[in-house]
């Protein structure tokens, strides 16, 4: 009996295009195409009348090129004083600056979820507390105590990582010793110090794999402030930090990971199926 000849040429072309679609990067589920989040409190001196934040970073003026900085660089800000679950979930990246009281453990535990879930999260902490840790903690980020001995203090030694690409120095000061020292452990890492004759002591640390978000850490905010002729957020690279911690999110959150995995497996499909054909031809 003569067997029938399997046309293997159709077959082939079917499986390389359902090859080529496996292949095809998946579009980025969480990404809203550059919403960040700023938490800010009524008032803008301590302590906050509603809010947990150390200033209103929304109506005071001080925080204006803040505020319109997020739009230069292709991104919309929205501001609030508290967050939940289903808040965070409309947005990008949240900026907790500097909080100044007990953080509420429901809105700590919202906030914990998210970076997990793919939440980027910026957060400083400055010489008036440490209550940043009760989000941090988890993702190996500790803010400790200020630094002793120092009529100021800025960063001015940086790390290889995107947040520092092109910084020389950034300044934080405002009256006297404002920053906070960071310790770090796990998976987080150091990536921009005070460094002066006396030693060397990290204020700027990242956390790039807190499951699956992003933790930025500042040892103060101030250096986005601009207050009278005292412009921080116009002075050495300052508003250069912000961009790219912008960049950088938009980088990690808006762009599909890529793995060899997801090549190998139908490239040895196709020429599996492949073979087995041409055995049957």
């Amino acid at each position: 009996m003569k067997m029938r000849k399997v046309c293997t040429a159709p077959m082939v072309v079917m499986l390389f295009l359902i090859s080529l679609a496996l292949l095809a990067p998946p579009a980025a589920a969480d990404w809203h195409g550059g919403r960040a989040l700023v938490l800010y409190s009524e008032r803008s001196y301590w302590p906050p009348s509603d809010g947990w934040v150390q200033h209103n970073y929304k109506d005071y003026k001080i925080w204006n090129n803040f505020s319109a900085e997020f739009a230069d660089q292709g991104w919309s800000v929205d501001f609030a004083k508290h967050v939940d679950a289903a808040n965070l979930s409309n947005y990008d990246a949240l900026f907790v600056l500097t909080p100044n009281e007990d953080i509420p453990d429901d809105e700590a535990q919202a906030i914990i979820n998210w970076v997990l879930d793919g939440g980027q999260l910026v957060i400083t902490q400055d010489w008036k507390g440490k209550y940043a840790n009760e989000i941090t903690e988890p993702f190996g980020i500790k803010f400790i105590r200020g630094i002793k001995g120092c009529t100021f203090s800025y960063i001015n030694e940086f790390g290889d990582h995107p947040v520092t690409a092109g910084l020389t120095e950034v300044n934080g000061t405002v009256d006297g010793i404002t920053a906070r020292k960071i310790n770090v452990s796990g998976s987080s890492k150091e990536i921009g110090w005070f460094s002066n004759c006396i030693g060397k002591h990290c204020l700027l640390a990242v956390n790039d794999t807190a499951g699956e978000g992003v933790v930025v850490a500042i040892g103060d905010e101030w250096m986005w402030s601009c207050w009278r002729r005292c412009c921080r957020f116009n002075q050495a690279d300052n508003e250069k930090l912000l961009d790219n911690i912008l960049a950088y999110f938009r980088q990690t959150c808006s762009v599909p990971e890529f793995t060899p995995l997801r090549l190998t497996i139908p490239v040895l499909g196709l020429l599996g199926m492949v073979l087995l054909l041409l055995r049957r031809a």
